[in-house]
């Protein structure tokens, strides 16, 4: 499975609810920023967290990106074991 990172212009509980709904094993970062995982396209995971494509929720704006296992930073240990499990799944 691929991770993909959403990121939100602004916090917005619609997506989020649409977020645990399709990807209950997502990680939170913040109110704007969430990795999901999945094997979908980029496109896919934007219609089904609400933020492209018919059912769009009308003022939720933001992009999603399709991580390459390439990162670095300082974070929280939570965020690096759940990016080790998501590469283990794959």
């Amino acid at each position: 499975m691929s991770v993909f990172a959403v990121v939100l212009n602004e916090a917005h509980p619609d997506v989020v609810e649409r977020i645990k709904n399709a990807y209950p094993d997502f990680y939170q970062l913040n109110d704007t920023f969430f990795l999901v995982q999945s094997n979908a396209l980029a496109r896919k995971v934007a219609a089904a967290v609400g933020i492209k494509g018919d059912d769009r929720i009308e003022d939720a704006q933001g992009v999603v990106f399709r991580l390459n296992r390439a990162y670095a930073g300082y974070s929280s240990r939570d965020l690096w074991e759940w990016l080790g499990q998501a590469e283990e799944e794959e």
